[in-house]
């Protein structure tokens, strides 16, 4: 008989954790009932498999910042969460970023079943407030396995984590894979993938495109964030209307990774840039900032790709010129770059999460 799963994360909109998530049930829905729970109600940014449920801890997001408010709310996430897994009788409930984590561990003791939990976000330079961080060294003990995706993650949480920690590193997006297509024709095309905020540093990318001749290619940056607004004054100041776009958020960035040649990351830190592996899998030749933690683990410098400091414009420069005027070298990058995605194979990461979720069952 089929066992039943629960992941467990604050909202389905679209980011990192999101995308992984989503992924990973799609993959898991063969051999598990899947549920996905979310803090309050919305609608699913990536695609699912009709077959998996989902349930909402509440209707609306609350906004409200008093602390007596913001208790209570806390109170009913946990109790409501609880609530759910006991009435869909789940086995294990997984659950990805710190405070979702933390009411995981709470309502799976109270529903009296195993937790994973996963720490997604780089945890040296991604501060939680001082409460939530207290609390956080307080309960990840009580989690039965704590997933992280990088060696520096998990060296950092070998300081006060006494769970198990194991490296599963993301999934390649099955449904993004399978629409790669090889006879769609290149374009002159620098690709850049993600939210539009601080860390991201996409304004690097912006002022470095700018400043190097760039002929007829140009700059696509697909995704939204508080960044956006700035970032259309500052093309527009560089007078990059006609070769830089924001293109938005996109659904489906298929289109995007099958026309582009060069994929351009500019981060400052990352818990793990899915974005390379995926701009990797369509085959384009990638330059990164050597951020903690991720790129590395994923680009060997002059390789399959290029690594430069972060914030470091000249390089970037120097880096795209490079890549722009040598064709040879982006397919060199291009073929190498497959060869080195083979850890993170949908169906074997599949099978890594299968194990250790089987694992934590049988124990119980």
């Amino acid at each position: 008989m089929k066992k039943s799963i629960a992941f467990v994360l604050p909202n389905l909109n679209a980011g990192g954790a999101q995308r992984v998530i989503s992924s990973l049930a799609n993959l898991l829905i063969k051999e598990y009932h899947v549920l996905i729970v979310v803090h309050y109600k919305c609608e699913p940014f990536y695609k699912l498999n009709s077959n998996i449920k989902i349930n909402y801890c509440q209707l609306q997001y609350n906004t409200n910042t008093n602390k007596l408010h913001s208790l209570t709310n806390n109170y009913r996430l946990v109790k409501n969460l609880t609530r759910i897994l006991k009435e869909h009788k789940t086995d294990i409930a997984i659950a990805f970023l710190p405070a979702t984590n933390i009411y995981t561990i709470l309502a799976s003791k109270f529903a009296k079943i195993p937790c994973i939990i996963s720490e997604r976000a780089n945890p040296e330079l991604f501060h939680i407030n001082a409460f939530w961080h207290t609390v956080r060294k307080l309960a990840y003990p009580f989690s039965s396995r704590l997933v992280v995706q990088t060696i520096g993650t998990k060296n950092y949480f070998k300081k006060y984590s006494k769970s198990e920690i194991e490296i599963i590193k993301n999934p390649l997006n099955s449904d993004l894979l399978n629409k790669r297509d090889v006879l769609i024709p290149k374009e002159n095309i620098i690709l850049n993938v993600g939210r539009l905020i601080e860390i991201k540093n996409q304004d690097l990318l912006i002022r470095a495109f700018s400043n190097i001749k760039h002929g007829n290619w140009k700059l696509i940056l697909v995704g939204d964030g508080d960044r956006y607004e700035s970032y259309k004054k500052l093309i527009s100041s560089l007078k990059m209307e006609e070769h830089i776009i924001l293109a938005g958020n996109i659904s489906d960035v298929s289109e995007y990774y099958n026309k582009a040649k060069i994929f351009a990351f500019t981060s400052k830190h990352e818990g793990f840039p899915n974005v390379i592996t995926e701009a990797m899998s369509f085959g384009l030749a990638c330059i990164s900032t050597d951020c903690p933690f991720g790129p590395s683990e994923l680009i060997k410098n002059n390789e399959n790709g290029f690594l430069i400091p972060v914030g470091d414009q000249k390089a970037l420069e120097i880096g795209l010129t490079e890549l722009i005027n040598n064709p040879e070298l982006r397919n060199a990058f291009s073929e190498k770059s497959s060869l080195s995605l083979q850890a993170n194979n949908p169906n074997e990461i599949a099978s890594q999460w299968s194990t250790l979720i089987n694992k934590l069952i049988e124990k119980q």
